[in-house]
């Protein structure tokens, strides 16, 4: 198991995968929570898609609040441009979403 994190620095280690251990869910949980600190303007479009993609609820959620806080820069940002449609409706009609 991963003994060290250090958001500066890749620590390898074979991992045994098995439905017996955690090993999985924890690798799984460090990477969202990294990819969750590392989120800014430029990337949040991004890891809100891998984050639905791979069914990361937890980082999911706390994108789409970088999102609708940061709304007026994100919405300058190039990667908003390639949004779907349904997307951009689910954001611009929260109620807690930031005006341009």
């Amino acid at each position: 198991m991963f003994s060290n994190f250090d958001e500066n620095y890749i620590y390898t280690e074979e991992i045994m995968a098995t439905k017996e251990n955690d090993q999985v869910d924890y690798v799984s949980s460090a990477c969202a929570e990294f990819l969750r600190k590392q989120q800014d303007i430029s990337n949040c479009i991004n890891i809100k898609a891998f984050a639905n993609l791979h069914n990361y609820t937890g980082l999911l959620s706390s994108s789409e609040a970088f999102i609708k806080q940061h709304f007026s820069e994100v919405a300058k940002a190039e990667d908003f441009l390639f949004s779907s449609s349904g997307d951009l409706v689910k954001l611009i009609s929260s109620n807690d979403c930031c005006s341009i």
